[in-house]
């Protein structure tokens, strides 16, 4: 699994690292070329960046989870860092949520951007259960998405989620039916949902609505409340 890395400017070292995936058929390549990058050097967050090319041949060899969590998670785990956020676009989102339903306890939370979320089959059948709420009460299953599905179901049951996730789309998305269904397992407020597709226009302002009013800001402006000495 191809990484790059882009850690922050700060005088002392980050505790937090943020691993984004890149949608399905892109690379880390194109998420420096699309600006991804930049929107969180500009911001000036305290926070690491990792970039990790999983592929689709990962999904397709069910080997996502344990590259990712072999080369990416537990190397950053001993190295320190003390929360680790995952995001993902499109497939990426798709990659994260499986890596979550294994691992969340590695995890400080996740940012799905646009989820592909999953075959028409899988889709079909939630819907006909009366939507993932109703769906997510059935027997655990480890097969294919049904994994995560089942786990973003027992979370969102949680009086405080443990591994909270936040998601986002554009309002003309694709996928936006199935989106539906998995923001009804979350609250309101971690959803959003702004103008556009299935593309990288739209990706790249939710990256920034997200980096602008999300938990990794609203951490920074806590900490520089309390000043270099840790006190308000």
């Amino acid at each position: 699994m191809r990484t790059m890395s882009e850690l922050h400017a700060g005088a002392s070292r980050s505790e937090t690292l943020l691993v984004l995936l890149p949608p399905s058929l892109s690379n880390v390549d194109d998420l420096y070329a699309q600006g991804f990058v930049d929107a969180l050097r500009q911001r000036q967050l305290p926070v690491d960046l990792m970039l990790a090319d999983v592929t689709a041949q990962h999904v397709i060899d069910q080997t996502m989870v344990a590259a990712l969590d072999a080369q990416v998670v537990q190397p950053a785990l001993s190295e320190g860092y003390r929360s680790i956020w995952l995001a993902g676009i499109s497939m990426g989102a798709f990659s994260a949520l499986h890596y979550a339903a294994r691992h969340a306890d590695r995890l400080a939370g996740l940012f799905l951007l646009a989820p592909y979320p999953g075959t028409g089959d899988v889709l079909a059948e939630i819907r006909a259960a009366g939507g993932a709420a109703a769906w997510c009460q059935q027997p655990g299953s480890t097969l294919d998405e049904r994994a995560w599905w089942q786990w973003l179901g027992q979370e969102s049951l949680k009086a405080q989620s443990t591994t909270p996730v936040y998601f986002g789309t554009g309002s003309a998305d694709r996928f936006l039916k199935g989106q539906r269904m998995l923001a009804d397992l979350l609250p309101e407020e971690r959803v959003r949902v702004l103008p556009g597709s299935h593309q990288w226009a739209t990706w790249k302002a939710l990256w920034e609505d997200w980096l602008d009013h999300g938990p990794l800001a609203r951490a920074a402006t806590a900490q520089a409340a309390k000043g270099p000495f840790g006190r308000a």
